[in-house]
This record gives structure tokens, C-alpha cells and sequence, in this order.
């Protein structure tokens, strides 16, 4: 089975809508994080979520995997309700999420690491496929199978972090900073396996700090600032912005 096959499960046609959030708030005890998020994310895309420490950006995705039960609005994946769905279940239908500092489990080898993305039964079930399509998609950790994962380098561990989130076959990764302590060359060898994942089928939301990064391989963005968007536009659109220029880039 490829990767393609699984991703493009459930009917969902490119550019029909994947993911949408509506009117989302959400607390950390008295503290309000979300201010009325409303964002969708189509089929096939890249969508890349942009803004300063602290905007609200990681608590976004931490309510679309069911890591966060917001206090109010919705989340609606594959035309379904799951503002409440566990995180284990998002998985099982089709949600991957891959945090910021990749969180690797550094006493275990990459093959186990792998492994462990395998969560759902369907995946369990392909587990041999699929690890080779990780495989063929990043071989530099052919090469390392055996190795501890802590013993990787930064790069490699975002790609063992990439294709452990790979494991489950989703139909929607969700990545957290996955250019973070990278070096310019790493980060750029690592957005091109974003894209070639893309190309595989598979819908992607990134949250990211880079944002000439971010926006050059994505094919819109929302701006969060303060636990609201600010601006929604397709990337070009955005990177060419003078707000955005003079806020993220420094121009």
C-alpha cells in the first residue's frame, strides 16, 4: 500500500475542504490563549500558521490533534465534529502530530522510534510498507536504523520525528516549528522532504518561526498574533506584505 493510498482516504478530493475551526477559543486555567480562531486547511495543501512566541500558534494545533478541548467553537475534520475527540483518536482518524523539539525518544533506536507512529490498527497492520515508504522517502535513516536516536543529529532527528508521525498514515500532519535549532542548510534540506511529502498526497499545517521558509512552500497563511489571526492570504501574498515584512522579516 502507498502513501498516497491512505492519505487520499475518506472521499476527500484535492482542494475540498480537510480541516476548518470556527470561532475557537481556548484557556490555560484563567488565561485565555485563543481568541475566536476560524481557519480551514484544503486537501492537498500548505498551509503555514506565522506570528511571535507565544501568539497561540502551537495551542492551535494542540486543539486540532486533541491535546487541548477548547472552551468554545468547532473543529470539524473530514466533515465530522471533534472538538471533544481525544488525542488518540484523532490519530486513529487520520490527525498526526509532530511537536516542537521533535521529542524523539533518544534511548531507543530509530527503527523503534518508527515503529512507535504505528499507533492504529490499520497501521499496525502495514507497518513493514510503510516504514519502507519512510524509508525511500528519507534514506539517510536507512542508514541509521539501529542507531540511538539520541544520537542523531538535530536534522535527522526532525526527519525521524517527520516519518515516526508518517507511521500512522494520516491524512493530515501537523508539524510545530520543524525548522527549530537547525542550521540554514539543514532546515532548507528539510522543508524540501516537507514538499515531497506533500506530493505523496498528504495535507500539511505548519507552524514556524521561519517565515520565508514556511510561506515559500506553502500555499496560504494565517498570521496569529495574540491568540487571534491577523491576516489570512495565500503565502506569496503574505511574503510580499509590508506589515509582514516589517514585523517577521526585519524589512
Amino acid at each position: 500500500m502507498s502513501a498516497a493510498q491512505p492519505s487520499s482516504a475518506g472521499g476527500q478530493a484535492s482542494g475540498s475542504t480537510l480541516l476548518e475551526l470556527a470561532n475557537v477559543t481556548a484557556y490555560y486555567g484563567d488565561l485565555q490563549a485563543l481568541f475566536g480562531i476560524t481557519l480551514r486547511v484544503d486537501a492537498g495543501e500548505i498551509v503555514t500558521l506565522i506570528g511571535a512566541n507565544g501568539a497561540g500558534k502551537t495551542t492551535i494545533l494542540r486543539v486540532i490533534s486533541g491535546m487541548k478541548v477548547p472552551a468554545s467553537g468547532t473543529v470539524r475534520f473530514l466533515g465530522q465534529e471533534v472538538s471533544r475527540v481525544p488525542a488518540h483518536e484523532m490519530v486513529a482518524r487520520g490527525v498526526s502530530h509532530v511537536p516542537e523539539g521533535r521529542q524523539v525518544f533518544p534511548f531507543m533506536t530509530v527503527r523503534e522510534n518508527l515503529s512507535l507512529g504505528a499507533y492504529t490498527p490499520r497501521a499496525r497492520n502495514n507497518t513493514k510498507p510503510v516504514m519502507e515508504e519512510q524509508l525511500t522517502l528519507f534514506p539517510r535513516l536507512a542508514e541509521r536504523m539501529d542507531q540511538l536516536a539520541g544520537t542523531l543529529s538535530g536534522g535527522e532527528q526532525q526527519m525521524v520525528a517527520i516519518a515516526r508521525g508518517l507511521m500512522a498514515q494520516p491524512k493530515l500532519l501537523l508539524l510545530d516549528e520543524p525548522s527549530l535549532g537547525l542550521s540554514p542548510k539543514i532546515v532548507e534540506e528539510v522543508f524540501e522532504k516537507i514538499q515531497a511529502v506533500r506530493r505523496i498526497g498528504i495535507t500539511i499545517l505548519i507552524v514556524e518561526q521561519n517565515v520565508v521558509s514556511g510561506l515559500s512552500i506553502s500555499d496560504r497563511g494565517y498570521v496569529v498574533q495574540n491568540g487571534a489571526i491577523v491576516l489570512a492570504d495565500s503565502a506569496k501574498n503574505l511574503l510580499s506584505n509590508e506589515t509582514v515584512r516589517e514585523a517577521y522579516l526585519g524589512l
